[in-house]
This record gives C-alpha cells, structure tokens and sequence, in this order.
C-alpha cells in the first residue's frame, strides 16, 4: 500500500496524475472556502447585509455575459487532439481576448437596464466597474487549461490562492476604509487584473501571443458552437435561484439566501471542481466504453467521490443552523434554515454529476447541450413557479425536483459510453433519503418557519 501511494505520488502515468489533481483540487477548494468564509466574516462586520445582496447581483451579470459567449475554448483544449499544439493554443488566446473584450462593453451597455429591472440606482456604477473583470480575463494564459489538459495542477492551485489571498486582503482594506460595496466591486477586478498578469509568467509552457490559423479555429468553433448552448442554460442551472429571487425578494433576503448558499454549496462546488478537473479529462483519456478495467476503475472512484460528497453535504445540513449562529451576527441567523435546506436538496445532483460531461469528453458536444438544456427549461419553470408561490423555499426545492424529472433522459444520454452505474445511484439515494429524513426531524422547529 505504501509504495502504491509514493507512486500515486511521484509516477507521471494518468493514474498518478489523477490522484494528484484529486488531492490537490480538494486542497485548493478548502483553502479558497476557508478564505472565503474568513474575508466574508470580516466583511459582514464592516458592510451592512444590502451590499452582500447587490454583489450577488453582479455575480449573476457576470456570470450571465461569460456563460452566455462561451464557446468552450477550455474545454477544446482539453478534449482537442491538437489542444497543446503552439498554433491552436495561440489562436484559441487570440478569440479568448476578443470575447473577453466584447463582453467588456456588453456589461458596461447593460449595466443601466439591469439596474431599473431590479430597481436599484446604485448597480448601474457598480456594474460598469465590474465590466473590467471579463476584459482582463480574456488575458489569462491559455497555461490554465493546458494544465487541466495534462491534469498538472500544482501551480495552478498556487497561483489561484496566491490571488485570492491578496484579492481579500483589498477587499477588506478597502471595505474598513470605504465601508461601503464599492470594495468588494474593486476587489474583483483586482483579482482578475493580478490573475491575467502572473498566469503568463508562473505557468510552465510557451508565451501567448495573438494569431490565427484556420484550422484551429475551426476545431474550436466546431466543439463550441454546443457548449455555446449548454453553457448558455448551465447559467440558469447555477444562477437562475439567484436571477429570479433577486427580483422578487429584498436585497436584505437575497443576501441572507446567498451566505446559506455559499456554505451549503461547499460539496457541489467540490464536485464540479472535481468533475471540470479530474473527471472530464479522464473521461477523454480513459472512456468507459474502451474497456472493462477503465469502467471498473472509475465506477470505485465514483463510488469514493460520491460516499465523501454525501458525507459532507450530510454534515452541513445537520450542523448548518448551529454553525451560522456561531459565525454570524444575529442579522444574519436566518441563513441557518436556508444552509439546511440547500444541503438537502444538492444530495440528488451530487449522486449524478459525475455523468454529467461524459458526452463532452467524448467530443459529443451536441448530446452535452441536450442534456443540459432540457435540464435548465424543467429547472426554470419550477424556479418561476416555486418562487412567485412559496419564495426562498421555491428556489431551494427547484432544483432537487429538476434533477428527478430529467434523470431518465440523463440516462439515455450518457448509455452509449457505458458509464451508468445503477447500484451506486440507488446506494446513494438510499443513503441521502435517510440523512434528509433524520435531517428534518432533528431541525424541524428551524426549517418548519421556511415551509
């Protein structure tokens, strides 16, 4: 056993490169939530709980204008055949940078429109502030994704929390000094300033510099133009509890359902981390369908994955409601009913994310839209509904509904590359009706004002 894990450790194989990119994701996610939880402790003290839902609001704007152009570039570059070619990669920087740009100036055009949508003044300032963010991005080295590519992920881990920590630490001076949401805006674009600069001079590999050739863009365009509609409706698998309630709930309340979100969504998060950065390229490298040690092999990492993610989802909503009150102010103790209830409702998704970019993987960009389109349709309809008839808990319950209605289809997506595993869905539906069950009955008096 130990000299499996020292070559776990030190081999270059895709196995030990697996295991490495796993510890080190799980890391990097616990160090960015650990300083997201303590900036955002701090922050709470020093702004008032308005700016929390305002910042949520830019978030949605930002994610929308990056969700909305995306055409995959990343994900070409992992999946491509030619993804570490010098000519692909430049050109894949070049229209990474024009997007980024493009973006720029949508943001900034819709900032005061979104505004009067949500009937608040000061967002039209802020949000064309914020429009800096995807224009710098668009300079990130394309180093990012060859490292995911190649699932060497030790700088990367380096350089995303090196930024972080000095992205919080303006964030924070600047909300002592400012005391106002104006420092969480200027923050960000910090952040993605300091991101773009040392991606080019920290990450291994050749310089970025702008090109094009046709053939490169061609293969980008031709995986994208699908991931262009499935990212399009991830947004509103992501983003849409947030897009709808901050229309029809208060700042002070979207605030309050986004701290919730943010420590209920710890194991999601991870899953998604984990899916982006190990699953995905394993699934290109190793499909299930090649061959029978391939399907057992990442049927036990599913199961391990899956046992860790429910575990985790599991703790936080037994411990959620006790946990904010420790933290937190008395402003803000209604969050530990929405931890509770978020943690319960993520268990479904948890158990089938990591069937969700088989297809992708695969170069099947078009069944990935598929799925992922008719899941975000199922999933806004019941968020509208959900929300304009019982509020904060239509958006929490939504998408647990949305993951049962479309799970057949999920199915038949992902049966031609033989990767479903029955028993380890019905183990873990099993397993999270259980903890949802005993959940509720202990808590009961803390979520039952929410019902």
């Amino acid at each position: 056993m130990r000299r499996r894990i020292s070559g776990y450790l030190t081999g270059d194989n895709y196995a030990s490169r697996a295991f490495r990119g796993s510890a080190l994701t799980v890391f990097s996610f616990g160090a960015e939530n650990v300083l997201r939880l303590g900036s955002n402790l701090i922050l709470t003290r020093l702004l008032f709980p308005e700016a929390f839902g305002i910042m949520a609001l830019i978030q949605v704007v930002l994610s929308a204008a990056a969700m909305f152009s995306d055409f995959g570039i990343r994900g070409s570059i992992v999946q491509d055949e030619r993804g570490a070619d010098p000519d692909f990669l430049n050109t894949a920087w070049t229209l990474q940078v024009l997007r980024g740009g493009v973006l720029c100036a949508a943001v900034f055009l819709l900032a005061e429109p979104v505004a009067a949508f949500y009937d608040t003044p000061q967002l039209a300032e802020l949000l064309q502030i914020s429009a800096l963010v995807p224009a710098l991005q668009g300079f990130n080295s394309t180093g990012l994704a060859l490292a995911n590519r190649t699932i060497q992920l030790g700088r990367v881990t380096a350089l995303t929390l090196g930024v972080q920590i000095c992205s919080i630490l303006v964030m924070i001076a600047l909300a002592w000094w400012l005391r106002s949401v104006l420092a969480l805006v200027v923050g960000g674009v910090f952040g993605a300033a300091l991101l773009a600069a040392l991606s080019h001079v920290v990450l291994k590999g050749q310089r970025n510099r702008f090109a094009f050739d046709g053939d490169s863009a061609r293969r980008l365009f031709g995986f994208g133009k699908y991931v262009f509609l499935s990212t399009l409706a991830a947004f509103f698998i992501n983003q849409g509890d947030k897009l709808i309630l901050g229309k029809f709930v208060s700042l002070e309340d979207l605030a309050i359902y986004n701290i919730g979100f943010m420590l209920a969504g710890m194991p999601l998060m991870l899953a998604m981390m984990l899916s982006d950065r190990v699953v995905f390229p394993l699934y290109a490298r190793r499909p299930p369908a090649a061959h029978p040690e391939n399907r057992r092999k990442i049927n036990k990492a599913r199961i391990l994955l899956s046992a860790g993610l429910i575990g985790t989802a599991g703790a936080l909503a037994l411990v959620g409601d006790p946990l904010i009150r420790l933290l937190y102010d008395v402003r803000y103790e209604q969050a530990g009913a929405v931890v509770t209830l978020i943690a319960l409702a993520m268990l479904p998704r948890l158990i089938t994310i990591s069937y969700e970019r088989m297809p992708l993987a695969s170069g099947h960009s078009g069944r990935f839209a598929i799925m992922t389109i008719v899941r975000s349709l199922v999933q806004l309809g019941l968020l509208l509904f959900g929300v304009m008839n019982f509020g904060v808990l239509g958006a929490i319950l939504a998408p647990a509904a949305a993951i049962f209605l479309t799970y057949p289809l999920q199915l038949w997506i992902i049966w031609p590359y033989r990767g479903w595993h029955a028993q380890h869905d019905l183990m873990f539906a099993v397993a999270g009706g259980v903890i949802a069950i005993l959940t509720l009955w202990l808590h009961w008096p803390v979520v039952s004002p929410l019902f």
